[in-house]
This record gives structure tokens, sequence and C-alpha cells, in this order.
């Protein structure tokens, strides 16, 4: 089985170095990379059409200070769900890691990893497993501890404010009004026990 990797972040060398280690140290090999969203989709659909797709995908989370890499990673999962997705970044917030899982990533590892730890989760990625760093398991055990306090809904909207949603994109995302977002949101900060949003972030999301 031929196993391949495309590897997306918006550092140049850090793209060079990963796929540069990884083909020299593993039979995997590398079929491209990008430093943008909008270069990945397009080499997407052409290896797509080719029939080519890659094994799995490796990709960071923000590019030029922008909060968009789980809705990338959610239209890439959507539109090609036979590729696997790890997440390799700097940031590593339990809910972070969460929103990264919910939006269809099946692997997370910190930029402050090993590249033996990436590779061993881009193995078991493949083989169908669900991978996170073993460092970063504890928070992530004791932020499922807290969040099973929370409802469906309000878990929803955590996750939302974790990843830096203003209320009115909260309403229009799950499609209620934007009072009903503001008492989700008192709810979570009384269940959490944080003042405001940007305690909430750096608590859980930063």
């Amino acid at each position: 089985m031929c196993k391949t990797f495309y590897i997306i972040d918006d550092h140049e060398m850090l793209r060079v170095g990963t796929s540069g280690w990884l083909t020299s140290n593993s039979d995997w090999k590398c079929c491209g990379s990008a430093g943008t969203h909008e270069q990945a989709f397009a080499d997407f659909e052409s290896m797509a059409g080719q029939g080519d797709l890659p094994s799995l995908l490796i990709c960071d989370l923000n590019f030029y200070g922008e909060n968009t890499g789980f809705d990338f990673i959610s239209k890439i999962h959507t539109l090609y769900p036979e590729v696997k997705i790890i997440v390799y970044s700097m940031f590593f917030a339990a809910g972070i890691v969460q929103s990264a899982v919910n939006s269809g990533a099946s692997g997370y590892v910190s930029k402050n990893a090993s590249c033996a730890e990436l590779l061993e989760g881009m193995e078991k990625v493949l083989g169908g497993e669900v991978f996170i760093q073993e460092e970063l398991q504890p928070n992530l055990i004791k932020y499922y501890s807290f969040t099973d306090a929370l409802t469906r809904r309000e878990k929803e909207v955590m996750e939302l404010l974790i990843r830096r949603y203003s209320n009115d994109e909260i309403a229009n995302q799950l499609g209620i009004k934007k009072r009903a977002v503001e008492n989700y949101i008192s709810l979570i900060y009384e269940k959490t026990g944080v003042n405001d949003r940007s305690e909430l972030i750096e608590r859980y999301g930063k």
C-alpha cells in the first residue's frame, strides 16, 4: 500500500522540514503541500479528478491570523471523507483539540512533539484510530469531565466561543436567536466559574 500525505502550513520551512524528515525516515511519500487553504482546495480538486487523493492530510489550524482552520478541516472531511486528517499545531488547549476532532480530524499533535510522535500519529490514524498526543490527553480528560455538566446546546455554544465566534455568528451557525445565545453564555459562565469570554478562551481555548 502506498502511503501518501499532503501538508498545509503557512510556514514554508516547516512544510519543507517536516515533509523531508517524514519521507527520509519512513515509507510515507509527500504528494503535495500548500501555504493557503485556497491552494490546498485547488490541489485536492485536481488530485480527486485524477483519482489520486493523499492517504492523509497534515494541517495547521491558523493561517495569517485567521481562525479558519476548523472550517477548512470540516470542508475537507465533507468533500473527501476517505482522506484522514491529523492536526499539527502550536495551539493545543483541550477545547481546541476537541473542536478539531469535532470538525473531522482523526488526530492531533502539537508542534512541541517530536517528529517520531507525528509519525506514530499518522500510522495510527491511517489504521482507523483516533490519535491524541499523549502529552495532551490529561487536559482533554479534564475537559471531558467538565463538559459533562453542560447540555448539548451549551457544548455547541461553548465550542463556538472557543473558536472566537461573535454572538451574531453563533446565532447564525446554530439557527437560534441572539438572545438565546446570550442566555446560554451566561449559563456557561456560571458553570465554568469564569467571568467573561476572554477568561473562557484563556482557560479552555488558548
